[in-house]
């Protein structure tokens, strides 16, 4: 019973990596999710050292602080709330690609924030970058629910889930170590200068130069 239960599982894993790597559009929505989830987990490990740099050398109060941390959620509900709209006018490629663009760019102005005077930039960089993954993660699931055939859809989205959420530690790390050597204001613009790798990559793919994912 465990045997041939073990054999299934080893069947099934198989079949979920083997569909979504050899699939125009879900191999490279996976590569854009698992670069996109190495950012976002270094910059939230940054953002766990970030208080000290903006409280000790930005000046930043206890309530600025509070309320430019917080531009995360609010842009990751915008980014929601237009997802769809954005995506029937635009298409679902060029959608995802110039809104994670977009994001990436406005990442870059979180550094600028060096004074309590100039603590706009970070808020607008935390919340642009979180409004781009956040359309670009209700568009690359949707595809991936609504492209993969009844009977895989669980292989491929166990698939990759796998893949992509598996980079975050590594991005963590990255951010801690870079911290460590260079740190924390250096190591925050290198990673937000990363941002913009993820979308650039996905218009090396034929899919990424659509209008939609078809």
């Amino acid at each position: 019973m465990g045997s041939s239960r073990s054999d299934g599982v080893g069947r099934l894993i198989p079949e979920g990596w083997t569909y979504v790597t050899r699939h125009p559009v879900m191999l490279p929505c996976m590569l854009w999710a698992t670069a996109t989830n190495f950012v976002c987990a270094a910059l939230v490990a940054l953002v766990a050292l970030t208080p000290l740099y903006l409280v000790r050398e930005a000046g930043l109060t206890p309530a600025q602080l509070g309320l430019v941390l917080a531009m995360d959620g609010v842009g990751g509900l915008a980014g929601a709330a237009v997802a769809v709209r954005l995506t029937r006018r635009f298409g679902t490629a060029r959608g995802l690609v110039g809104t994670a663009l977009a994001g990436g760019a406005a990442a870059l102005l979180a550094p600028l924030t060096t004074t309590a005077a100039d603590a706009c930039w970070f808020a607008l960089g935390n919340a642009g970058f979180a409004f781009g993954v956040a359309i670009g993660s209700i568009t690359t699931r949707t595809h991936g629910q609504t492209a993969s055939p009844p009977e895989l859809l669980s292989r491929v989205m166990a698939t990759v889930r796998f893949v992509s959420w598996g980079a975050q530690p590594f991005g963590a790390l990255t951010a801690g170590l870079l911290a460590t050597y260079v740190g924390t204001h250096a190591a925050l613009w290198a990673v937000c200068a990363a941002a913009v790798l993820p979308p650039l990559h996905l218009l090396t793919f034929p899919a990424g130069r659509r209008r939609d994912f078809e």
